[in-house]
Parts: C-alpha cells; sequence; structure tokens
C-alpha cells in the first residue's frame, strides 16, 4: 500500500482506508486475546485458593502476591528496554511462551501432589510468570502505539480496559463454572487452562501480529505521538531512564498509576476474602466477575471516549473526574464500615463500591497506562516509558498488599480508610497533568 497522506478529520483523527483498519484489527484482536488469556494466567489463584486452603493459607497467598507484585514492578526495567529493541511482537511471543510454561508447571505440580513446602515453590513460580507476564503489558502499547494515532488512542484505551476485564472475567467467572462442571473443581485446573490456551494464543500472535503498519505490508504511519525521545536509540539505556523519570508529565502518570495499583488490588484483591467473612448475603461474591468485567468494559470504553472526544485526547481530565468518583465511593465504603455493620445493605454497598472502584480505576489505567505512554514516549520510548509506569502500578500493589494483610487483621474499618488518601493524591496529581498534551511531530492516516 502506498505512503500515507494528510488527511484528517475536522477532530484532528486520520481518514484511514478499509484496508488499513482491517489489518489493524487483524493485529490487534489476536493480541488483545492474548493478553485477556495473560490475565486470565495471572489471577488464577483467586478462585484457586479456595481449593488449595490445606496448602496455603491467606497469609501464604498475602505473601505470594507481595513477591509477585514487585517482581512485575521491578522486570519492567529490564524488559522495557529490550522491547524497544527487539519489538512488541517478540515480547509478546515471549509473554505467552513463558507464562503458558510456568502454569502448566503450577498445574503439574498440583496434579502431581509435589506440595511439600508449597509456599516456596508456588512463589518462586508465582515470581518466573510475572516476570513473563511483564513482558505483555511493555508489548501491547509498543505494538499498538505504531498503529494508532495520538487522537484515537482513547479508543485503544478503551480496548485495553475491555481486555483487562475480560481477563478478570475468565478468571473469576469463566475458569470456576468450567473447573467445577468438567473437572470437578481440582485446583490444577485453573492453571492448566490458561496454560493450554496460551499456547494456542503464541501460535495466533506468530501469524498474525506484525510491530508497525510498514511491517505488515502497508506504508508507513505517522501517529502524531510525541517526538522527545526519538533519538533514544542512539544513547544509553540509562541516559534515556534518567529522561523519562525525571519528566514532568511521565512521572506525575507514574505517580498516579502508583495510586491506581493500590487501589484497583485495593479493593479487587480483599473484597472476596471479606465477603466470606462478612457478607450478609449469601452469593453476592459470587458475581464479582461479572461485575469486573461489566466496569472494565464500561470504565475503559467510557475513559477512552471522553478523553478523545470531549478533552481532546488529554488524559489528565479523564483520570481526575474517574479519581474524584473513587473519593466519593471510598467515602461510602467508610459509611458501610462503621455505621451499617453487620447488615445487608453494608454488603449491597461494598459490592457497589467494588464494581464502581473497578470502573474508575481500570478507566484510569487505560488512558494512563494503555495510552498516554504511547503519547508521550513516542516511537523512541514508548516501552521503557510503559516500563516505568507499569512498574509504578505493581509497587502500588505491593504497598497494598503488605498494608491491607496487616490492618484488615485488625479491623476491617481500616480498609476503606488505607485507601482513601491515595484516592485524594490520585486527584491532585491528575490536576498537575491536566491540559498536558505530547511535542507532536506531525500526523498522517491510511
Amino acid at each position: 500500500m502506498s505512503s500515507p497522506g494528510a488527511e484528517f478529520d475536522t477532530r484532528g483523527r486520520p481518514m484511514l482506508s478499509a484496508a488499513f483498519r482491517r489489518r489493524r484489527f487483524l493485529n490487534w484482536f489476536p493480541l488483545g486475546l492474548a493478553y485477556a488469556f495473560l490475565y486470565m494466567g495471572r489471577y488464577s489463584y483467586i478462585p484457586a485458593k479456595s481449593f488449595m486452603k490445606a496448602l496455603i493459607d491467606d497469609s501464604g497467598l498475602g505473601t505470594v502476591g507481595l513477591v509477585g507484585a514487585w517482581t512485575y514492578g521491578i522486570s519492567f526495567l529490564i524488559n522495557g528496554p529490550l522491547t524497544e529493541r527487539l519489538g512488541g511482537r517478540f515480547a509478546m511471543l515471549v509473554a505467552t511462551a513463558g507464562s503458558a510454561a510456568v502454569n502448566l508447571a503450577i498445574g503439574g505440580v498440583l496434579r502431581l501432589g509435589w506440595t511439600d513446602h508449597f509456599l516456596v515453590t508456588y512463589s518462586v513460580l508465582t515470581a518466573v510468570n510475572m516476570y513473563f507476564q511483564s513482558w505483555a503489558a511493555i508489548a501491547i502499547v509498543k505494538v499498538n502505539g505504531a498503529w494508532f494515532h495520538v487522537r484515537e488512542r482513547g479508543a485503544f484505551g478503551g480496548i485495553f480496559g475491555v481486555m483487562i476485564s475480560s481477563g478478570l472475567f475468565l478468571a473469576y467467572t469463566v475458569s470456576p463454572v468450567v473447573t467445577k462442571n468438567l473437572f470437578g473443581a481440582a485446583a490444577e485446573y485453573y492453571f492448566l487452562m490458561p496454560g493450554a490456551l496460551l499456547l494456542l494464543f503464541f501460535v495466533g500472535t506468530l501469524a498474525f501480529v506484525r510491530d508497525t503498519p510498514e511491517g505488515a505490508g502497508l506504508g508507513p504511519f505517522e501517529t502524531g505521538s510525541s517526538d522527545e525521545f526519538d533519538s533514544a536509540r542512539k544513547i544509553s539505556v540509562v541516559k534515556v531512564f534518567g529522561r523519562l523519570l525525571t519528566h514532568p508529565i511521565v512521572l506525575t502518570i507514574a505517580l498516579i498509576e502508583f495510586c491506581t495499583g493500590v487501589l484497583r488490588n485495593g479493593l479487587m484483591y480483599w473484597y472476596p476474602i471479606w465477603s466470606r467473612e462478612h457478607s450478609t448475603i449469601p452469593g453476592l461474591a459470587d458475581w464479582q466477575g461479572v461485575g469486573l468485567f461489566a466496569a472494565g468494559v464500561f470504565g475503559g470504553l467510557t475513559a477512552g471516549y471522553v478523553s478523545d472526544r470531549i478533552f481532546g485526547s488529554r488524559r489528565g481530565p479523564v483520570a481526575g473526574l474517574l479519581y474524584g468518583v473513587m473519593i466519593v465511593m471510598l467515602g461510602a465504603m467508610v459509611l458501610a464500615m462503621t455505621a451499617l455493620d453487620g447488615t445487608d445493605v453494608q454488603s449491597v454497598m461494598v459490592f457497589g463500591v467494588l464494581v464502581a472502584g473497578s470502573f474508575c480505576v481500570i478507566g484510569t489505567h487505560g488512558v494512563l497506562s494503555g495510552t498516554a505512554t504511547a503519547d508521550f514516549g513516542g516511537k523512541g520510548a514508548t516501552a521503557m516509558a510503559v516500563g516505568i509506569i507499569d512498574g509504578f502500578v505493581y509497587l502500588g500493589v505491593g504497598v497494598q498488599s503488605a498494608a491491607l494483610g496487616n490492618l484488615t487483621g485488625r479491623s476491617w474499618a481500616w480498609w476503606p480508610l488505607f485507601l482513601l488518601p491515595f484516592a485524594f493524591i490520585g486527584l491532585l496529581l491528575a490536576g498537575r497533568i491536566w491540559n498536558a498534551l505530547p511535542k507532536r511531530s506531525g500526523g498522517g492516516g491510511h
């Protein structure tokens, strides 16, 4: 296909040919499904934990979660620069193959009964799994950053939210239903299923995904991203990291996403534990997967649409609005924990906060980690920007895992009280990037 022209619609978005859109769909759809199954393989332990009680308790799972989260966060420092050099497609192939192997290994350990010192074994395998998982988060933004113009990346931010929520739905809802009905709730199948599916999508990625439109036989496509880091390949990795970490917008986004990591996992991980111990409505927790799926789909799509259509592809206003809603939700949760303890109203309110809060954090994560990283990292440093920002997300995950494991053991009233300050901090930080847009090098379309 010939090189693109510079034709744009009235909103500044490139006017793309039907052939380009078809090939782009063929690129991101298998990539998105692979990412959803990676999420399934990342969170398999949550539905499986009730079947592994004899092997590992809640405290042990907290340890596993902390080890996994910080391994994931630190891995970005290695895998970001490697992905910048080797490409997003290569990174996704590593992620799917590696996570498949680890999930199959965990399933094999359980199947064969090799469960002496299971906490140590499971912690090590989880750390290895999260190392491979970190390749995927970088890969998906790196690849799609080359296929979406900055003026339409809000839409990709929505797709990113859908992928995340689909993975959570697979882990929380589909996996338990299939396992219970076909395999008698044997814990190993919570890991064997995503392992097998990831092998399938390794093949799909190999067959269909290409790093750039040029790599798929199309003409060059100018994305309109920042050109501040286009010279990144000419200088050392350390210098690029230094420039990113001192870039005021990138650093602010990273700090917001640290708060997102605290809030996202602070709600999603601890809700099933609270519900098992305190909910007065039997079976309500079984709807968690459906609630998270709906929250993620609508949160991601809404955040992306509002960012592009209302705020001119600015990401800060959307993050700020969603954090404002999060403050209200957590305030309601404080009320539920203090004034409504032991009532059906409390159970409904906490579930509602879980869903509405997930709408906020998945929407924020989509427009920041999924979109703003490509906007401001540009062609030269998208992967490293994702590495830094997602690394901060999982530093936040580790902080909440360590803190809430201790605080909720004293009183569940501490649960929302611990989360609330991070929502305020995220809101204030979002205000600092309210008008931020990338320094663009141009535009183009197919």
